[in-house]
């Protein structure tokens, strides 16, 4: 097959096209071209920006299209109205696009058929975070308007793994290898068991996208993780990123659990400064662990094992502290400081 994809320079576009390749799939790639310079032999390379410089596109057909970099509705009508004479058309939104995930109304697990966000009074090319998900919402409308059954919506939940620039999975991993007394949110089992953590490595997603166009897959899918019904809780996440530490002749971490209400008194912020750590207390974030995935397996979403993700991330190499890979998350020095307050009032 004949495949463009919008990006490919990094994290899961670079795993989209890894995917393709293997596959044996002739590949373009439509992107800027400053994440990335070098490129797999027989990738074609065009070199542009999806807001201005779309004329390149122009004349061109391609079997599947794949926008791993759409953010705001205008960008992306855009990029379908240019290709609109393509097969199919998978656009990479988020399960942000979601009105809610809260518990309010108690409908959970979160479904493809639950309601978006409305993007109503959001400027099309508005790219503000606070945005991110009401757009990616408008966004799939935009893809859906031009390529009507020929749509291909995949909406990811945390995506980690090697490349990844937020750090957000990564976090822990790097904690554990470099050792000390390690902070750990101690949130409840009878949470942990209904609604364990999930996300998915970058490269079952590429691989799983890369299957969906090859067997001519339409509609809506969610694609986070664990699949096959695989619970990862905070103790397995810590066991298995010592176990990866141990086994490279690191001295890991003894994790402390901490308690969630102790966090939040001392104004810990859920998710950036602690990744992955949603209080399970709020019930505004009740759903986002809890993302049905029956769809996506019942048309081949597979997911590795965590020790494979786990290991990959380690295998990059650890980062420097100023490493902007780490800007917002607990430094060693308030973790030292939490832990020393932890250990009076627990005593």
């Amino acid at each position: 097959m004949k495949l463009l994809i919008l990006g490919g320079g990094v994290f899961l576009g670079a795993a989209a096209l890894q995917s393709a390749l293997a596959g044996g799939h002739s590949v373009t790639v439509f992107n800027r071209g400053r994440a990335r310079a070098a490129w797999p032999a027989g990738v074609e390379v065009l070199t542009g920006d999806r807001a201005h410089d779309l004329r390149l596109l122009a004349g061109r057909h391609w079997d599947a299209v794949i926008d791993t970099c759409g953010y705001v509705p205008a960008d992306v009508r855009a990029s379908a109205l240019a290709l609109r004479d393509c097969g199919t058309y998978l656009f990479v939104s988020s399960v942000s696009a979601y009105a809610t995930t809260s518990q309010v109304p108690p409908k959970l697990p979160v479904s493809e058929t639950d309601a978006l966000a409305s993007a109503e009074g959001i400027a099309p090319d508005d790219r503000g975070l606070q945005h991110y998900g009401p757009q990616k919402a408008a966004c799939e409308a935009e893809v859906q308007a031009v390529f009507g059954a020929r749509a291909l919506i995949v909406r990811p939940g945390l995506i980690v793994g090697p490349g990844d620039r937020s750090g957000r999975f990564s976090h822990w991993p790097w904690r554990m290898a470099a050792g000390g007394e390690m902070l750990v949110p101690d949130v409840p089992a009878d949470v942990v068991n209904d609604a364990p953590l999930q996300f998915i490595d970058v490269r079952d997603l590429g691989d799983w996208m890369i299957r969906l166009i090859e067997q001519g897959t339409q509609g809506t899918f969610n694609a986070t993780g664990p699949a096959g019904g695989v619970v990862v809780g905070w103790d397995t996440l810590i066991a298995t990123c010592r176990a990866e530490a141990i086994a490279r002749g690191l001295a890991p971490a003894r994790e402390v659990w901490v308690g969630e209400a102790f966090l939040l008194e001392h104004k810990v912020e859920p998710w950036s400064e602690l990744p992955l750590w949603l209080p399970s207390t709020d019930p505004e974030y009740a759903g986002f662990n809890r993302i049905a995935l029956t769809r996506a397996e019942a048309h081949g979403l597979r997911t590795r094992p965590l020790r494979e993700t786990v290991a990959a991330v380690l295998d990059e190499g650890i980062p420097a502290a100023d490493d902007k890979r780490r800007a917002g998350k607990l430094t060693r020095e308030k973790e030292a400081e939490l832990l020393a307050v932890w250990a009076t009032d627990s005593a």
